[in-house]
């Protein structure tokens, strides 16, 4: 940061003039952590045009957000009630939900809303300050498009802005307000309303009068003119430009060689013989200013794995299977392979990356199309689940299609349809041969406990009057499932295997039931009657109680 009350430089060769007024040049071109802006000279090379016509400058290059308050806190500090004007370019940056704007201090990495007022120098308080001059104050902003990475809360650029009254803003492409100054604001009289109309590249904001203009006409003696300026000649200039927009050694030592006893030669030096970083550290520095955070690193993979390169697992976490994949990519994009991002190859990977996934998903929603058209044209082929083959064959294709539902529950139907016939023919044939038949077709069918049960009836010689009337007998008893659970487990404990038991007299039960009757000497009919069911409980709490 340089800055200075330019009254001290001009008392040894100048007169001062005796209606010095104070002016405030903010330059910030070089950031750490944000690209470098180029246009920030012409504002410096006002610094003599402001002298000329009678102001006290101040001046902070590339300033901190310190230095930038530091440098309105002196132009505070003079007291300035005559004419004030405030020139700043830099990287500004704006709330993203309305209100103030800040010009960014040279040290600002990645700030976010919360951060930016220790960071920057509000373009309020600019105007605020200035405010000591009203009628002739003026702010100058000037704005160049050049990436500056921004945390949450905050957009590149410069918000609205409402200056007090009294104050005028003008805002737009440096060099066209340095082209402002030099010509129409400086000159006596000059009606800035009129001209401000004329220039669309500007913005303006706040008190612009025809009647006041910024340089009144001269009423008193004018300074003396200065004399040839011995500084730097736009050649040398230029260099000097491009070697700061490179900032590598190799810049710095190539002005040498051209202008070894330049106006910049001393700063060229110190910086040609700075420590500089290896490639890599470089490299590595960039993606660390990109903060990313560990869904964004995850986002990256997932960039990375579509594209085609393996980033073994998608975990947010950089390893050797991640940089491996970032130098594959980078070698396909003709950059430098370092296996580190920078904020132009994470904006062209994400780029590719949301292109590709589009694709894919294009790709699969045609898919996806064509496999439903195969499926509808397959059911139609099959005749729409009209018939037993048919449905079969579709489920056989498309187990999981669109007609599956329907095709399952139609097919459900059909053989559950033909499982009832098949019970229907058993039962009116009433035989032996056809319970068997239905088991042999349905082993675990609907009817399958009532067809064991009828062929064991059938097989112990009752007649169906018999049969109906035991099953009356029994189901009198009203014997509540407990009763029936204690009876299995009696003829379980004698050994008469009577099945599972749950209290459900199936056909396992009432061949148990029959064993039972044959070894006691009652009449074998496989169902129970109330001296049975006495015998059986008297003898299930007796081995309980033995």
């Amino acid at each position: 940061m340089r800055a200075r009350s330019i009254l001290l430089a001009l008392s040894v060769a100048l007169p001062v003039p005796a209606f010095a007024d104070t002016a405030l040049i903010l330059a910030n071109a070089r950031y750490a952590e944000a690209q470098n802006l180029r246009t920030t000279r012409d504002f410096l090379r006002l610094e003599d045009d402001l002298q000329a016509a009678g102001f006290d400058v101040i001046v902070v290059e590339n300033g901190d957000a310190g230095e930038l308050r530091q440098g309105l806190s002196e132009l505070l500090n003079a007291d300035e009630d005559e004419r004030v004007l405030i020139a700043a370019v830099g990287h500004f940056v704006r709330s993203s939900i309305g209100g103030d704007s800040w010009l960014a201090g040279t040290d600002a990495n990645r700030p976010d809303l919360a951060e930016i007022s220790g960071d920057g120098l509000p373009v309020s308080v600019m105007a605020e300050v200035a405010a000591s001059a009203p009628g002739r104050a003026m702010v100058l902003l000037g704005l160049e498009n050049r990436q500056f990475i921004l945390g949450r809360g905050l957009e590149q650029g410069l918000g609205p802005v409402e200056p007090p009254q009294g104050v005028t803003v003008i805002s737009g492409p440096t060099r066209d307000l340095s082209a402002l100054v030099r010509g129409p604001l400086l000159m006596p009289g000059t009606d800035l309303s009129a001209v401000l109309e004329r220039t669309s590249s500007l913005t303006v904001s706040g008190f612009v009068s025809p009647a006041l203009p910024f340089t009144a006409e001269a009423t008193a003696p004018q300074p003396a003119p200065l004399p040839p300026s011995s500084g730097p000649s736009a050649e040398e200039l230029a260099l000097w430009e491009a070697a700061e927009e490179l900032n590598t050694p190799a810049a710095y030592n190539a002005y040498l060689q051209r202008y070894p006893q330049g106006a910049f030669a001393a700063i060229a030096r110190e910086r040609a013989a700075a420590p500089q970083s290896t490639p890599e550290e470089v490299a590595q520095a960039n993606e660390d200013a990109l903060n990313l955070d560990r869904n964004a690193r995850r986002q990256v993979q997932r960039y990375l794995t579509i594209l085609g390169y393996d980033t073994r697992g998608i975990d947010g976490i950089f390893g050797n299977g991640t940089r491996t994949a970032i130098r594959s990519w980078q070698a396909a994009q003709g950059v430098a392979v370092t296996g580190y991002l920078n904020a132009p190859q994470l904006a062209a990977l994400s780029e590719q990356g949301r292109v590709r996934q589009a694709e894919i998903e294009e790709e699969e929603r045609l898919r996806r199309e064509a496999e439903a058209r195969a499926d509808r044209a397959y059911w139609q082929a099959t005749g729409q689940g009209q018939t037993e083959q048919g449905l079969r064959d579709y489920l056989d294709r498309y187990p999981d299609g669109l007609f599956a539902d329907v095709a399952e529950a139609r097919l459900a139907d059909i053989l559950a349809a033909r499982e009832g016939a098949a019970w229907q023919a058993a039962r009116q044939t009433n035989t032996v041969a056809s319970y068997r038949a239905y088991l042999d077709d349905y082993p675990n069918g609907t009817h399958a406990d009532d067809a064991r049960a009828r062929i064991e009836a059938l097989q112990s010689g009752l007649t169906p009057e018999e049969r109906a009337r035991l099953e009356a007998q029994e189901a009198a008893l009203n014997l509540q499932p407990i009763t029936r659970s204690l009876i299995e487990q009696r003829l379980d404990r004698l050994g008469f295997n009577p099945g599972r038991v749950d209290g459900r007299f199936d056909a396992d039960t009432r061949r148990a039931i029959r064993r039972y009757q044959q070894a006691r000497g009652f009449p074998v009919t496989g169902y129970l009657d109330q001296v049975l069911v006495v015998r059986l409980l008297a003898e299930s709490i007796g081995g309980i109680l033995r």
